[in-house]
Formats: structure tokens, sequence, C-alpha cells
């Protein structure tokens, strides 16, 4: 015995007409799933592969940062690996060598990968009650490039530090 149910067919009309209407308005109702797989098609179809900063734009941060100062090279240091096998997080830590006092102390560091698509990677402030000027981070590398710290000293003198690291495949989506 076939039981008739008068809903079934009164939703079927109704989904048919809001398909109607959402295709007039063009709008999808489509699974959530394959909306999403949709969109990032019509997303990977738009991008542009990723370029590395360009050297005036590298250079206007680090003048902008030293604001008229003469680096020096020394009392700071960069350590890093000289090859980066995993590219999505190269280890980095710039210490200060200098004693830190109340009258002495970094105010500002600041990290760039200069390869990258933003240069800037990170940017620290400090105290003299921090104690120390250590920081260690984890960068993301595209290419083969040059990781630069800087230092901003309370008196105004500024130190940097450089290394050039090999990068052996980009970590930022190349």
């Amino acid at each position: 015995m076939i039981f008739f149910n008068p809903h079934v067919r009164r939703f079927a009309r109704r989904r048919q007409l809001l398909e109607a209407g959402a295709l007039g308005l063009g709008l999808s109702l489509m699974s959530p799933v394959l909306r999403a797989q949709q969109v990032l098609q019509t997303q990977q179809s738009q991008l542009t592969p990723l370029q590395p900063a360009s050297p005036a734009e590298v250079q206007a941060i680090i003048q902008g940062f030293l604001k008229g100062a003469q680096p020096s090279e020394t009392g700071l240091r960069l350590d890093m690996p000289v090859l980066g096998d995993n590219p999505a997080a190269v280890p980095v830590k710039a210490v200060l060598e200098m004693p830190i006092t109340p009258d002495s102390y970094c105010e500002e560091l600041i990290i760039l990968a200069e390869g990258n698509p933003r240069p800037l990677a990170c940017r620290f402030q400090f105290t003299p009650l921090a104690g120390t000027t250590e920081v260690a981070v984890r960068l993301r590398l595209i290419d083969t490039q040059t990781i630069r710290a800087l230092a901003r000293m309370n008196d105004g003198q500024c130190l940097m530090a450089h290394n050039r690291i090999t990068v052996t495949a980009g970590g930022c989506g190349m």
C-alpha cells in the first residue's frame, strides 16, 4: 500500500521556486562545500605570484627606522642557520651584546626579511626593566635573501646586524 503525502509535492514545488528565484538573482543553492571549492578555484585563478619587495621599499623602512643615524655593525648579533631547509619556520635570534642599564638600553628592535613581499617581519619595544634585549622568532621566507636586524638605543645610537640565508623552497606559497 502506497501512502500519498501532499506535503512532499508542496515542498518540492517550493524548492523549484526558490531555485528559480535564486538563479535569477545570481545565487546558488549548492552545498557549502561545493560553493567553497568554487570560490577557492576562482581565487586561485586570480592570484598573481608573490613578488619580493623592491630594494627602494626595504631602504625606506631602514631609513625610517634609523631617522638619519649611522648604524654601527657591532653590539648586535643575529643568530640563524645558513641554510633554511624549512622555509615556513626559519629560526632567527637577535641578541644585544651590550649591558643593559637604566641609562643605556634598547628602545626598539626590528627584523627585516628583505626578499619577502612584506619585508618588515617584526618590531619589538623594550624598557630598561626588561633586563635584556634578546628576541627569538620564526620567519616564513619566500626565497634566498638577507635577514637584517636593527636596534635603536635610548641615546639615539643605532646598531645593525645582517646575515644571508639560502632557502631550499619558498615558504610563502610559492
